[in-house]
């Protein structure tokens, strides 16, 4: 039987292939689970902080939960009045940034005509118009359609459910501590293989949380200051934008291309001249970039040293296999992978692909 150096090339495509196609086959089970177990990592040091305070980790991984839970109840009950009022004026934002749009590209389409030596249609000794046919019967009222916030707020109750299931097994991988790994590594059968194991666990666990900590640190002061930035330009909302902001800069890449364009859609419906309506996604920009290039690599440090080009491309795959979810998840799984290639030989390959 060959061993896996000694597989073939189109073996390897094959099982690549196959967990790929698991992977988004079974995206409503490994979803919640790799999610949980970033959240996972994140809140372990809170609860060994109360365990030092005697505290068993059920008791503190209840306290931690909660407490979470708390501040997110808190934050969306404070936003959800601004929300739910953006949300409902987004359809008419569409429909003027839509119209502004096509008053934009007349001269355009004018311009594409003449040089292409289309002359433009007159028709001076036009027909006159056919007689007016008698207004048809009016149909009998339908139901209502619906508002956008109640179509989001439909669509909202699988997420709500999957949520509460992330909720769920953080809570127990908190209080079970690190009970499931510890039956793991037992069935290693060297002590060499016992102390890698640990050691990825321990660096994986740390990269994560660490990740996590600074990006929402970094996410606040960004959200801050592209609130202030609105505000001072008469962008209407500011505060919701800065927490769009904060929100949406957890998803790499992507989150900054919705900004934009949710800043353009309701700049055309504040704003008459298209000069006015770029500036606030111009002020974005520039914020992002000196975020990306400056307080990025500062905060970061030695912690997550990535290639660029590798999490563009993780980015992109998990974007296609997990959507919105493999985004946020994209950068953790790239750490954990990373972590993997320094620590065991056969995958020093993929830590070579994954780092600067």
């Amino acid at each position: 039987m060959l061993n896996g150096r000694d597989a073939p090339f189109t073996t390897k495509l094959i099982a690549v292939g196959l967990s790929v196609a698991g992977l988004a086959l079974g995206r409503e089970f490994f979803i919640p689970i790799a999610l949980a177990l970033c959240f996972q990592a994140l809140l372990t040091p809170l609860v060994r902080g109360l365990g030092r305070l005697r505290i068993p980790p059920p008791a503190g991984a209840a306290i931690v939960v909660l407490g979470a839970l708390a501040v997110l109840v808190v934050g969306a009950w404070a936003l959800s009045g601004p929300a739910s009022e953006w949300v409902d004026q987004a359809p008419s934002n569409i429909a003027t940034a839509r119209r502004k749009l096509r008053e934009i590209g007349r001269p355009l389409d004018r311009l594409t005509a003449a040089a292409e030596g289309t002359p433009v249609p007159v028709a001076p000794n036009a027909p006159p118009p056919a007689p007016a046919s008698p207004p048809p019967a009016q149909a009998a009222p339908g139901p209502a359609v619906p508002s956008l916030f109640a179509q989001l707020l439909g669509r909202a109750t699988t997420v709500v459910a999957g949520g509460l299931e992330v909720i769920v097994l953080v809570y127990l991988m908190l209080a079970a501590g690190n009970m499931l790994f510890r039956k793991l590594v037992k069935l290693l059968p060297a002590p060499d293989d016992l102390r890698t194991a640990t050691d990825i666990l321990n660096k994986t666990e740390r990269i994560v949380a660490n990740y996590l900590t600074i990006t929402a640190l970094i996410n606040v002061g960004q959200g801050i200051a592209v609130g202030l930035a609105m505000w001072a330009i008469g962008m209407p909302d500011p505060f919701i934008w800065g927490v769009v902001t904060f929100v949406l800069e957890f998803i790499p890449y992507l989150g900054g291309v919705i900004i934009v364009g949710l800043l353009l859609i309701d700049g055309f419906s504040v704003f008459p001249g298209l000069g006015q309506v770029l500036v606030a996604p111009a002020i974005y920009l520039v914020i992002s970039m000196l975020q990306n290039n400056v307080v990025s690599p500062y905060a970061y440090g030695n912690r997550l040293k990535l290639n660029p080009l590798a999490v563009m491309i993780f980015v992109l795959f998990w974007w296609f296999i997990w959507g919105i979810p493999g985004v946020f998840l994209a950068i953790p799984i790239a750490a954990t992978l990373k972590v993997l290639g320094d620590q065991v030989p056969r995958m020093g390959t993929l830590a070579e692909l994954l780092g600067e």
